[in-house]
């Protein structure tokens, strides 16, 4: 866990930037189409857009709500000390493009930063219960409420927020999916290896209490 006194006194480096460069996918035309997922165009070799897709957006609106989201979960992460974050955005960004490219082929493009939010904002609620009796109906509460969001996002394909040129965007339920499943197996290989490090640290108090051999 980390300790209290530090919380606050990180900078969330990796938020920032990956917010920053959304910001200048966005102030860019050309580079955000050069970042979207395009399905021929990864046909066609471009790689990198499995993982880039998050970094480009629709409207000014899509990109507002996805900084709104990821920069607040991916602030406080960073702040706790938590680590992980850096997993959740890599795995959530190629696995949605994988899956997409895969399961989904009469998608031709999509963009934002939403399925990592979600990645991030399950980790983090997860990472809050394992740790703290504390407020845990608040983090029930908000997993409650993603969970609700991502069904509807999955059954209905509409976002209930963003909007491009005054229209509802079509939203990519798959990504919000693969975030929130990539959060919970992060949080779980964070306590995992938490535990494992509290363990080489601790002390046998039953090795501390047998006498020391004689010579």
């Amino acid at each position: 866990m980390a300790d209290s006194q530090t919380v606050g006194l990180k900078w969330p480096w990796l938020t920032l930037s990956i917010c920053g460069l959304a910001v200048l996918g966005f102030a860019c035309a050309p580079l955000a189409v050069g970042l979207e997922y395009q399905r021929q165009a990864i046909l066609h070799g471009e790689w990198w857009r499995l993982l880039t897709a998050p970094l480009s957006h629709f409207s000014a609106s899509h990109l507002a709500w996805n900084l709104l989201a990821f920069g607040a979960a991916g602030w406080v992460i960073e702040a706790h000390g938590y680590r992980g974050l850096w997993l959740i955005c890599l795995a959530t960004a190629l696995g949605s493009g994988l899956l997409a490219l895969w399961l989904l082929p009469d998608l031709a493009a999509y963009r934002g930063l939403s399925g990592l939010a979600t990645g991030a904002i399950v980790y983090f609620c997860l990472r809050r219960l394992a740790e703290s009796r504390r407020d845990r109906v608040l983090w029930l509460i908000i997993l409650a409420l993603l969970a609700g969001k991502i069904a509807y996002d999955l059954s209905t394909g509409q976002t209930l927020l963003a909007t491009s040129a005054g229209e509802p965007l079509r939203v990519l339920g798959l990504a919000h999916l693969v975030g929130a499943v990539t959060g919970v197996a992060v949080a779980v290989w964070a306590r995992r290896s938490q535990h494992r490090r509290q363990s080489r640290v601790t002390p046998d108090p039953l090795a501390q209490l047998s006498p020391e051999p004689k010579g």
